[in-house]
């Protein structure tokens, strides 16, 4: 299940929605009235509290959380997923994607050198639809590179796509983690215990267990979709 995202982070993505639109937030109070009329109309000063976290996005009534969802050409199943609102009813015009409920996520090569950054572009290979449920705000899609995590009977395989949750960084002994290691890069292991030690475990049993001095966890794989399954 999808959860919704906190106040706070749900302040900053307004802003960064609106942002990335080129959009000041006048000329978003204006985009809701033409999309809303001016039952739908959210104000400049409402906007500011909102993206200050100071007023509940839910408060609004259902017309101008509609009006300001597509002023910022949000889908309803991502809005879903970000805010935890679901409107009274779609807008008459609401997209493929929305009225399907899937949501269009960046697909990144998991053998890179460099962290797995949203505002990153240029390492965009593809793009997943993933379903609402599947969905998890801030969550990564990763294309796997190698071997490490083949097994006999399937496993990892190159070009398989893995999702991440970066919300879920409390390691597990067993559970599966995209990691970044100095001079390794990305990298998809289980967490092992040998001992009173936690060791990078890869499943497939030709790579040797590793125990880096320094790693920092990008967050935790909780699904698997694999090569020529896609939907």
């Amino acid at each position: 299940m999808s959860r919704p995202t906190s106040s706070d982070d749900l302040a900053g993505w307004l802003r960064q929605r609106r942002q990335t639109l080129g959009l000041g937030q006048h000329d978003l109070s204006q985009l809701t009235g033409d999309l809303g009329g001016p039952d739908g109309r959210v104000t400049q000063p409402y906007l500011s509290r909102l993206e200050r976290g100071e007023r509940a996005l839910g408060a609004l009534t259902a017309q101008r959380q509609d009006a300001l969802r597509r002023a910022l050409d949000v889908t309803l199943s991502e809005w879903t997923a970000r805010t935890g609102l679901r409107a009274l009813a779609p807008a008459p015009r609401e997209d493929l994607l929305g009225s399907l409920e899937l949501i269009r996520v960046p697909v990144r090569a998991l053998a890179s050198a460099g962290l797995p950054l949203t505002e990153d572009h240029a390492s965009v290979i593809d793009y997943e639809l993933v379903p609402l449920r599947d969905h998890r705000p801030g969550m990564l899609v990763l294309q796997v590179q190698g071997d490490s995590m083949t097994t006999e009977h399937g496993g990892l395989r190159p070009g398989d796509r893995v999702y991440v949750d970066p919300g879920d960084l409390d390691l597990r002994e067993g559970r599966v983690y995209v990691l970044h290691v100095p001079g390794l890069g990305l990298t998809v292991k289980r967490l092992r215990r040998y001992g009173d030690q936690l060791w990078l475990s890869s499943d497939n049993p030709d790579h040797p267990p590793v125990r880096p001095e320094e790693a920092t966890v990008i967050g935790r794989v909780y699904y698997h979709q694999p090569q020529g399954q896609r939907l």
